[in-house]
């Protein structure tokens, strides 16, 4: 029996409510919040994970939220990464939540909230620039659909419920509302088109602070000029010289920055294959390597691996560059009829330039590269389920293609979410996501090393050995598995492997302190005291107002046995360090178990308690230990 239009499936005539308007912005607004919502919402009881240690459990400077320690956040150091508003909003963070991850998944949720809704508007402002011969419905519907598609797309997990990665749902919002406004003002008279502009150029230097890979708005604003071709790009370039100038000019200096900053860290790598023309090939490879993330939403991980073909001139080389060739060359064929496909994919491949290893770095592939690249991907398929939602033909009935792409699109929208809300059980501790991670890449670094120190802090250290090691023979260079693997040699007591791992990790980063200071634990284990004693010294030689290195020669001291020592080092990391409560308790456990005398031991965990009202659960320890002196 013939299908009439008004028996259509209801769901079909939910979605065409679009088409009269009946979805107000403020609804779409809370339907992509909500949604967003329910998705992650089984990832709020997820803790903090190893990868997050160095950004936010172990990062001094996200505690102070005074006007000093902002600005110590917004000042640029050697060896660290300059992301000064991912860790303002850190920051923020730890000032209402403490360790509490809780409120650390809610703030990375908001924020990729408001991603969601500047990509709405993004597509469909960008579908009215580009789309000329569609009715008003039809560009609704693409932003419709592919926001909906945006928001449930699994390859988004990582950057949502990781929370060190902060940056990419940060960038987002304001990379996403950068590239709205421009295509708002774009248009209008000069003083108004200026004020947009105004709001352009502060919403993308937020986004290059937050994440400094989004130094490439200035090439998406470009393939936009390009793929709008109305004007053409000279005349664009000549009537809009001082946007596009400063623009130019402030990605400039934070590529700069950003070369500096990765530099100095051993961010960027050699060449893999040790010739250009190898790294060039690595570079198609992770292309086609985030189409697939994208396309193919399976088996997602926090490490990958893949390996690329050698020689360059190979037979599975050649198909790869010509599937490449093959890809640009169908965009530029299109621009005569349909100026989005080639937007889409010069999109998708100027938002990856930070990532495609033309300047290598150690990750060739991760789930978050593609978070701003996805847009193209969702662009592509809003039009493709609008097309057919609008399509007729003779031999069916008018409502049975738009019946047809509501379904496949609901299909693929419930598949993405599916996915989604497992993927983010994978992410509920460090266990289960590198456990996960070794099964499905076992020659990822990242995924071996990584459970290395999972098994390190269980205490399990025959199995964190197992990890490590495979870890450095897949990365040579990974001078911080190389320092775990000497602390975990040293504690199965088999010196030798420990002395060489150090002695590698220091070659390979001699300006890291911290390997030099777990040289020094390992001597004291040892107990080879005057070696423990001479590593410190030496760093106090450079460093003479730490206060953890005068701590560390403390407990030294301590261990062998020379009381006087130890609590003349401890004071002046207490001088130092007037605020920190660990050496009050140590010069209390000295005094109690060591030295006999109760009264200083009782003072010094009274000074621990007045010194750092904070630490609420140590506090309470000390309050004990004072109860029972006190006896």
């Amino acid at each position: 029996m013939k299908l009439r239009a008004k028996e259509a499936d209801p769901v079909a005539r939910t979605v065409a409510e679009i088409d009269r308007k009946s979805l107000t912005v403020p609804w779409i607004c809370f339907l992509i919040a909500f949604f967003v919502v329910i998705l992650y919402f089984n990832s709020l009881g997820n803790q903090f994970t190893n990868w997050d240690d160095s950004m936010i459990y172990q990062n001094a400077s996200v505690r102070d939220l005074s006007w000093e320690g902002i600005k110590k956040i917004f000042k640029l150091e050697q060896g660290n990464t300059y992301q000064p508003i991912r860790m303002l909003s850190y920051a923020i963070d730890f000032k209402y939540w403490k360790f509490n991850p809780l409120g650390y998944h809610v703030t990375n949720i908001l924020f990729y909230i408001l991603t969601c809704i500047m990509v709405y508007f993004t597509l469909l402002q960008l579908s009215i620039n580009l789309r000329d011969k569609v009715s008003k419905d039809s560009h609704r519907r693409v932003a419709f659909f592919g926001s909906l598609l945006f928001v449930a797309h699994p390859v988004h997990v990582e950057a949502v419920t990781w929370l060190a990665a902060r940056k990419e749902v940060l960038q987002g919002f304001f990379f996403f509302l950068a590239f709205y406004l421009y295509l708002k003002g774009r248009d209008v008279k000069d003083r108004e088109r200026w004020v947009y502009f105004c709001f352009v150029f502060l919403s993308i230097l937020f986004a290059i602070l937050s994440k400094p890979s989004a130094v490439v708005f200035p090439g998406v604003i470009l393939i936009y000029e390009l793929a709008r071709g109305k004007e053409g790009l000279k005349s664009f370039l000549k009537n809009h010289w001082f946007f596009v100038t400063a623009s130019v000019m402030l990605s400039v200096i934070f590529v700069f920055i950003l070369a500096k900053v990765m530099f100095e860290a051993g961010g960027i790598k050699p060449y893999r294959g040790a010739t250009i023309a190898s790294n060039v090939l690595v570079c198609v490879y992770a292309f086609l390597e985030n189409i697939k993330s994208l396309v193919l939403t399976i088996n997602y991980s926090a490490a990958y691996a893949f390996s690329v073909s050698m020689p360059v001139f190979r037979l599975r080389n050649i198909v790869v560059i010509l599937i490449t060739l093959s890809l640009f060359a169908m965009g530029f064929l299109s621009l005569r009829r349909t100026r989005v496909i080639l937007f889409s994919l010069l999109f998708f491949l100027i938002a990856l330039l930070p990532y495609l290893n033309i300047i290598p770095i150690s990750t060739l592939k991760a789930d978050r590269y593609v978070f701003i690249a996805s847009f193209s991907y969702v662009l592509i398929l809003g039009i493709a389920f609008d097309r057919l939602y609008v399509y007729q033909h003779k031999k069916f009935s008018k409502g049975f293609f738009r019946l047809l792409s509501v379904a496949l699109f609901l299909f693929l929208l419930v598949g993405y979410s599916l996915i989604t809300i497992r993927q983010n059980t994978i992410w509920e501790n460090s266990y289960t996501l590198w456990a996960d991670a070794v099964e499905k890449h076992p020659q990822s670094n990242t995924a071996n090393a990584l459970m290395g120190v999972v098994y390190m802090e269980l205490g399990m250290d025959r199995d964190a050995v197992k990890y490590l090691e495979k870890a450095v023979e897949l990365l040579p260079y990974d001078y911080q598995s190389r320092n775990n693997l000497g602390i975990v040699y040293g504690k199965l007591s088999e010196p030798e492997k420990a002395l060489k791992e150090f002695d590698i990790a220091m070659r390979l980063r001699p300006d890291d302190d911290m390997i030099k200071i777990n040289v020094s634990v390992f001597y004291q284990r040892q107990k080879e005291y005057g070696k423990a004693e001479k590593v410190l010294r030496y760093l106090l030689s450079n460093g003479p107002q730490n206060a953890n290195l005068y701590f560390r020669l403390g407990l030294l001291f301590k261990d062998a046995g020379q009381y006087d020592k130890a609590v003349s080092e401890l004071l002046k990391s207490v001088e130092l360090a007037p605020d920190i409560i660990n050496p009050y308790i140590e010069l209390g456990n000295l005094y109690a178990t060591r030295m006999n005398n109760l009264e200083k031991a009782k003072y010094y965990y009274t000074k621990g308690i007045e010194a750092a009202p904070k630490a609420k659960s140590r506090i309470q320890d000390l309050r004990w230990m004072v109860q029972d002196l006190e006896r």
